[in-house]
């Protein structure tokens, strides 16, 4: 085991550069911390497997997520982040939403776990229960972009496109770049217009 104060100081650059979209930084120290074995291991494979997953390398991902359920089972964030990285791939819907469920069970008010719990009700076409999921994450967070834009999707799936519209136009607005859902959104509000 390495002295504690230098791994604090580890975990607090490796953490500042993963705030800061600097996962190739990140990752290195991460692994250096891997390597230290101390009693977090579950949570640095966790935020090193968002590093990779911002990186768009879903293998490296999601195996730092799977190791990371190994040490810990019940953590509700790494539940939430697998399995709507496997929702929004359309692999292990089934699996996804046990999941899912388990997750807001231990964390009822993570507006985040509801939205992916809701995505995963879409993605198997229960559109009433995806629906009633995402209008609860709209309460609980009004200016969420991505939820916005994921109720736009449900209600124009339930054939309410009044109401898609007008969430998909809120998503728009409301979001940042960083959301990455603009493109997708005008191009949604595009055929809507020219149909």
């Amino acid at each position: 085991k390495i002295n504690n104060n230098n791994y604090l100081l580890k975990k607090i650059l490796a953490d500042f550069y993963r705030v800061n979209k600097k996962y190739k930084l990140a990752i290195p120290i991460y692994n250096e911390m891997l390597k230290a074995n101390q009693e977090d291991l579950w949570n640095i494979y966790y935020m090193r497997g968002i590093c990779y997953e911002r990186l768009d390398d879903w293998n490296k991902a999601e195996r730092d997520f799977l190791k990371s359920l190994d040490i810990k089972p019940n953590s509700p964030n790494v539940l939430n982040y697998l399995a709507y990285g496997w929702v929004e791939r359309d692999i292990r819907l089934e699996q996804s939403l046990k999941m899912l469920e388990k997750a807001n069970d231990t964390n009822p008010e993570s507006y985040y776990i509801i939205d992916s719990l809701a995505w995963a009700y879409f993605k198997k076409n229960n559109l009433d229960e995806a629906a009633r999921l995402m209008e609860k994450v709209i309460d609980l967070a009004p200016g969420e972009a991505i939820s916005l834009d994921h109720l736009g999707d449900i209600y124009y799936a339930m054939n309410r496109k009044r109401e898609a519209i007008h969430f998909w136009l809120q998503a728009l607005e409301l979001s940042d770049p960083e959301d990455e859902i603009e493109l997708n959104v005008q191009r949604k509000l595009d055929k809507f217009n020219a149909g």
